[in-house]
This record gives C-alpha cells, structure tokens and sequence, in this order.
C-alpha cells in the first residue's frame, strides 16, 4: 500500500489547527472565553472533566 505524503497546505492547516486548540484550552482555564451561557457551560465541562482526569489519574 502506497502512502502519499501530506500537500505543504495540509500540514498548515494542521499547524494552525493544533495551535487553535492550544489557545483555547488555555482561554478556558483563565475564563478568556466569554460570558455568554455556551461558554459557562463550556468551562463547566471542561473543569469538571480536568478534575475528574486527575482524580483518576
């Protein structure tokens, strides 16, 4: 089986991607992302799941 590599505008896509990603976890764990109730909800989740990680880890 033959595997073509990526195109140069695929790997960027998946550079600016990762990057987004990174950003905002880190708006969320200092409550960056808004007021709105989308983005309560969202840092609810993502603390409670955070703790619920290192509780199990």
């Amino acid at each position: 089986m033959k595997h073509n590599p990526l195109h140069q505008w695929q790997k960027d896509h998946n550079k600016q991607v990762i990057d987004f990603h990174k950003n905002h976890a880190l708006e969320l764990e200092h409550s960056e992302n808004g007021n709105g109730l989308l983005a309560k909800w969202e840092r609810f989740v993502y603390n409670k799941g955070k703790a619920l990680f290192k509780s199990v880890k």
